[in-house]
């Protein structure tokens, strides 16, 4: 069974709420990282609280060598990669200016929103199966029949991480388990959206985030994913 487990999975196990051997201790379970949890805890860097090094080991200890990465607009595929050596190839400027150019927000939903000019309650007792489905129905409506993916493929937005990102940015603009505004929940929902393309490759993906849960079932909902998505509790009592 591989499992792909959410950057807050770690935390949870670093102050202490959950063990390694919770996990190791999983039979028949091997552990994946990706990128996504490297540029999370550079991120972090210079907050006293991460320990850049410990991040490091923890994901050493549950995941070894298991790394999952991509190339382009490929489907992500499973290599052999240290994480520090993956912490080393992610350590540079283009990080921090990517993160920068998410954080000022993308008119592309907002205009894409306002063309649909649907009443985002309508999505407050949808299941994570139905909201995208509905959303590619108002699409459809509104942009001469013009199905979701055709119009997101005329976009930056046509596969790969991209895509992801795009139908959870489209699924939080309808305000569907939408995220609480900060300065940095676009740079948030980039990460999870990252997480849950790394993840499709993997038989379960572990989050607590339960907006992150929500989403993530949509989108794999929709893209015909059959990744299951659970929290940390649920993952230990299967």
């Amino acid at each position: 069974m591989k499992v792909y487990i959410d950057n807050n999975v770690l935390v949870d196990i670093e102050i202490g709420k959950y063990s390694v051997e919770d996990f190791t201790g999983m039979s028949g379970a091997t552990y994946y990282y990706s990128d996504a949890h490297i540029n999370e805890l550079l991120e972090a860097k210079g907050n006293p609280k991460v320990s850049q090094e410990g991040r490091l080991n923890l994901i050493s200890q549950l995941c070894g060598r298991n790394n999952i990465l991509t190339m382009g607009f490929k489907a992500p595929e499973i290599y052999e990669k240290e994480p520090v050596e993956m912490y080393r190839l992610c350590d540079n400027p283009l990080r921090a200016f990517i993160a920068q150019q998410v954080n000022t927000g993308d008119d592309l939903f907002m205009e894409l929103r306002k063309k649909l000019n649907f009443d985002s309650t309508i999505f407050n007792n949808a299941s994570p199966e139905l909201v995208l489905k509905m959303i590619d129905e108002r699409v459809k409506q509104k942009l001469n029949n013009m199905d979701l993916l055709t119009y997101l493929r005329e976009t930056e937005a046509h596969g790969g991480k991209p895509l992801y990102h795009t139908l959870f940015n489209l699924i939080d603009s309808a305000n569907y388990w939408g995220d609480k505004k900060t300065s940095h929940s676009n740079v948030a929902r980039l990460y999870d959206a990252t997480h849950a393309y790394f993840a499709q490759i993997c038989d379960v993906l572990v989050t607590n985030d339960k907006r992150m849960r929500a989403k993530t079932k949509a989108v794999y909902s929709f893209l015909d994913v059959n990744t299951n998505v659970v929290s940390t509790n649920e993952y230990l009592e299967i």
